[in-house]
């Protein structure tokens, strides 16, 4: 048996670092050792309005992390991929290209951009690879899926790319493992199916893979259906007189309102599901109704992406952490006549950058070169 490697995982979030430790023989065979969320006070941050000023500070907390561990070697460290320039699925090598577009936020400021940064700065120290996998600028469009109705205002593809891949991966192989005549065998490999994959969290991501490529996906701040954080697609004359309102006083503002405290936040004071579903167990009409809303758009979403696949998916899976009851019931109610309806709740984002990097140290998967525009 091949001797077992260990890993290191950074996700950071905008007050927080996730960081985790896994052992494997391979991308498989892979658990979960240590994890713990490291939330960084608004004592710690101040003065650091820029993620990128908290680079020391969220490091220095992950070596502590490790410090304290049994663990004593590691074999690679995996980033969260931040906000890069469009590029293909797959796992990357941070470089100094990537680096040099994440320190300077060149496509856009977020506390993610940092994870590739901890990972470097820790594995270059031990000599070890660093790496990300399928960052949000992953972008496999087909050219059809990026027209918008106006020139110059091509729609763009932002998506959940890592927690989305990963469900697909895992999806093939269940189905593979539930061949259905005895010495049937099936693939397990994603690209051999067309799948369309639901995304449902803060942000909704809603996109069909056929031959393992994403290639279509309603961006997740920009449109598709409204989020329990997020507005989704807006009437466009009505949103063109709210801009004109001076109900807001930029378009920063505006911006702001729609991403963060838009969708179900807007209508119900609260973006927490399971207080929702409390809220509706206890008899909340208003709650339902707004719960039922989101699904109903979430289906049609569905039912669109299927077109994209012209009717041929061999399965729906949804994951992240809304697909529970009612919501789930309500969405496979509407949508099972199209394909069998699969649930992955919960976001993997951690056991797949884990994964990503067993299928590089451990089945020597090569990591891709990332380079500027």
């Amino acid at each position: 048996m091949s001797e077992a490697k260990n890993f290191l995982v950074i996700n950071p979030g905008s007050t927080s670092t996730k960081v985790a430790l896994y052992r494997g023989i391979d991308s498989w065979n892979i658990e979960e050792i240590e994890s713990r969320n490291l939330r960084h006070s608004p004592e710690d941050l101040e003065g650091m309005s820029e993620p990128i000023e908290q680079l020391e500070l969220r490091r220095n907390a992950v070596e502590d992390f490790l410090s304290g561990s049994d663990i004593r070697e590691l074999h690679a460290v995996a980033g969260r991929g931040g906000l890069t320039r469009p590029i293909e699925a797959g796992s990357y090598r941070v470089n100094e290209a990537i680096k040099e577009d994440l320190r300077s936020a060149r496509y856009g400021n977020h506390a993610s951009n940092l994870g590739a940064l901890i990972a470097d700065a820790i594995a270059s120290e031990r000599g070890i690879p660093s790496l990300i996998a399928d960052p949000v600028g992953v972008d496999q469009f087909e050219e059809l899926a990026r027209f918008s109705g106006w020139p110059g205002l091509e729609r763009k593809c932002q998506l959940h790319a890592l927690n989305m891949r990963e469900v697909a991966r895992r999806a093939a192989r269940d189905l593979a493992a539930e061949a259905a005549e005895p010495g049937e065998k099936r693939s397990e490999d994603m690209a051999d199916y067309r799948f369309i994959i639901a995304h449902l969290g803060g942000g909704i991501s809603i996109g069909p893979m056929a031959g393992g490529r994403v290639i279509d996906v309603n961006n997740a701040m920009d449109g598709g259906p409204f989020s329990p954080q997020r507005v989704g697609s807006l009437p466009t004359t009505g949103l063109i007189d709210l801009c004109f309102s001076g109900q807001y006083a930029s378009a920063k503002e505006l911006k702001a309102a729609m991403t963060r405290k838009g969708g179900v936040f807007a209508y119900l004071g609260t973006d927490d599901g399971r207080e929702i579903a409390e809220r509706i167990e206890s008899g909340d009409a208003k709650a339902e109704t707004v719960f039922r809303a989101m699904a109903y758009q979430i289906s049609k979403e569905i039912g669109a992406m299927a077109a994209v696949l012209e009717g041929r998916v061999d399965a729906i899976l949804l994951t992240g952490g809304l697909p529970r009851p009612p919501l789930s019931d309500w969405i496979s109610r509407q949508v099972g006549w199209i394909a069998p309806v699969r649930i992955y709740p919960g976001e993997m984002e951690m056991l797949a950058l884990a994964r990503a990097a067993a299928r590089h140290v451990c089945e020597g998967e090569a990591l891709a070169e990332y380079q500027q525009f």
